[in-house]
């Protein structure tokens, strides 16, 4: 996490997420929350106003309120008090009533403009992950990733608090200039005590909420990244042993979050209670400087103290709710410094965005050849480079192989040719047009993709071919055309056909059942060329056999590029590239160019042949 800001600082930086909302709501919140704080002082005055009535009618009848009604309207009250006081509780509940329907109306208004501005972060960061350098997304891991997702959910909420922050203030602010209008004096003493005693109650919690909230956040961080770790390495863990260790570290973190989460709420407390103890001992002091400052009569000080202690009464609850929102806030400030961090970078990957999704794009058209010119690659902080000067052409129709030790930067050449990853030098062209951020959209619509370990939807075996289109309707006797080419035999096995539900990561399928519905979702778009990126190095021979027959059937209606560690898997290509230390070592037809490559596995061929590139690629 980055340096601690304050909570201003980072609701300004939120601010420009409410600019789409516009100004008028902000006003409109405004406008109700100043009606509802003068509906508060109506209240705190006509009960302070029933309560002298019923202790002294004929003081009551002469009190500033009712005495200027009798002047400026020729209000006659009477002479039976009791009439009065139903007038006034009548009063007392029409106004209760307006307070609670512009505070439902106030709370509507409120959540809507606060969810809709954690909408928006969320939909910005969604779409940041979407757009931002492929680099950074590999870096930048998808616990992380899933964790700045989480934090953003805490937006609305806490945006909501803040707004309750303002709302409440703004309410006692009014009741306190209420007050000063009808006693200057006592009401400045009062006010005076509490503005300055709440100020240092504040002061004082704020570091200590600030060190714990921090607290929770490390440690939730910390529950949320072993969590991604059972989730993912679930297999791993049973068959390393490992069940009892996890368990025991989650449960520590579960109980550091606890902790901070228990000193945290008692920290919210005392503001609230201080407030509390503080708002009445201060009408103790206003009591005393009534009667041994100004020597007031019993009557004033009773006019004075009751609407003072009906305000009081009115203000301790909204008080109250500001200090809890207040808490929230706080103990809130590390996941939002999080999403505006997160937000950020937005501005630091300006001119490497890709184009927004509706944007148009040039056509990439594909029939004669995909060149790549002295392209050549480094990954941040690698010590070598992972790709140096390649030049290669690959033939529209021909099925060609990309052979290497590990780290020889397949994986990134793969990246390139798909127009994931920019080449930091050379070009990658189509047909003779280089491929920019500007265009690869259209490329990758004529692209097929079959990876080592596909990713298979928990949905059902037609929407995990369609996944290329997902979000369109999907086109079921392309489905079914595809899994024909595919090869998917185990179709008439499964209960409801393309409609039945394979599982989370596909655990119903076999590993070769599974990159045959990888192979189907590939060739569902219709694609100009497919990618194999070692799909058959985890599967048994009989199994790779299979997939590979599948690969040949298709090697007449697409143009293919099979990266392979197995060399049975490149032998009927019609072309093979060998790839050293990020160079093009040999390039040629199978014939001239797997004997050497194989000779230089079995170790025949002195010439040092790679150790890793530091660094360099993600295999």
């Amino acid at each position: 996490m980055s340096e601690s800001r304050s909570v201003f600082q980072i609701l300004r930086a939120l601010t420009p997420l409410a600019s789409s909302l516009g100004k008028g709501k902000i006003c409109g919140l405004l406008a109700l929350t100043i009606l509802m704080a003068l509906s508060e002082l109506v209240i705190a005055g006509l009960v302070a106003l029933l309560a002298a009535l019923f202790g002294s009618p004929e003081t009551a009848l002469n009190h500033n309120p009712l005495l200027w009604c009798r002047t400026n309207f020729g209000v006659d009250f009477g002479n039976d008090a009791r009439w009065l006081a139903l007038g006034i509780l009548c009063m007392i509940l029409l106004a209760i009533v307006c307070k609670n329907l512009l505070s439902t109306v106030h709370q509507w208004h409120m959540t809507a403009f606060s969810e809709s501005i954690g909408n928006n972060a969320r939909k910005r960061l969604l779409q940041l992950f979407l757009r931002a350098p492929y680099l950074w997304v590999l870096r930048a891991g998808t616990s992380d990733m899933l964790f700045g997702f989480n934090a953003g959910t805490m937006l609305g909420p806490t945006l909501l608090a803040a707004l309750q922050i303002l709302s409440n203030g703004l309410m006692i602010l009014t009741i306190f200039f209420g007050l000063v209008a009808v006693s200057p004096l006592p009401s400045l003493a009062f006010l005076g005590v509490l503005g300055l005693g709440g100020y240092l109650i504040v002061r004082v919690t704020r570091n200590m909420l600030n060190t714990r909230a921090s607290a929770v956040y490390r440690a939730d961080l910390g529950a949320h990244r072993i969590q991604q770790t059972v989730v993912h390495g679930l297999k791993e863990m049973r068959l390393y042993g490992r069940e009892s260790v996890v368990f025991a570290a989650y449960s520590d973190k579960l109980c550091d979050v606890l902790i901070a989460k228990k000193w945290l709420q008692a920290l919210s407390r005392l503001p609230v209670g201080s407030l509390e103890v503080l708002g009445f001992a201060s009408l103790v002091g206003v009591l005393l400087l009534l009667i041994l400052v100004q020597n007031a009569s019993i009557a004033i000080v009773s006019g004075i103290m009751g609407f003072m202690a009906a305000a009081a009464w009115r203000t301790l609850p909204t008080a109250n709710r500001l200090v809890d929102a207040l808490t929230l806030l706080r103990s809130s400030l590390p996941y939002l410094t999080k999403i505006v961090d997160t937000i950020a970078l937005e501005k630091q990957f300006a001119g490497q965005l890709t184009p927004a999704f509706e944007s148009s794009v040039p056509i990439i058209a594909f029939s004669k050849a995909i060149e790549l010119e002295k392209v050549s690659f480094h990954y941040p902080g690698a010590v070598a480079a992972a790709l140096h000067d390649v030049d290669f052409c690959i033939q529209a129709g021909k099925m060609v192989g990309l052979v290497g030790f590990s780290g020889a930067g397949k994986s990134t050449l793969v990246n390139i040719i798909a127009g994931l990853i920019p080449p930091e030098c050379g070009h990658l062209k189509v047909d003779g047009v280089a491929i920019t951020k500007d265009n690869y959209q259209s490329w990758l619509k004529r692209i097929g993709y079959v990876a080592q370990a596909p990713y298979l939807l928990d949905a059902s075996l037609a929407e995990n071919v369609a996944l290329s289109r997902w979000g369109e309707s999907i086109d079921r006797e392309r489905v079914l055309e595809c899994c024909r080419m595919a090869a998917l035999d185990f179709i008439e096995e499964l209960d409801d056909g393309i409609d039945t539900v394979l599982g989370e990561l596909g655990v119903r399928l076999s590993g070769g059942q599974a990159q045959r519905v990888a192979i189907a979702r590939a060739l569902y778009s219709k694609p100009e060329l497919i990618i194999f990126d070692e799909a058959t190095s985890s599967l048994d021979l009989k199994n790779e056999k299979s997939i590979h027959e599948t690969i040949l059937s298709l090697r007449e209606k697409v143009t293919i590029v099979i990266v392979a560690h197995r060399l049975s898997t490149v032998e009927t290509c019609d072309a093979l590239i060998w790839l050293d230390k990020g160079r093009v070592h040999m390039a040629g037809s199978v014939e001239k160019v797997l004997p050497e490559y194989m000779a230089a596995l079995s170790g025949s061929v002195k010439k040092v042949l790679p150790s890793n590139v530091a660094g360099a690629e993600v295999e």
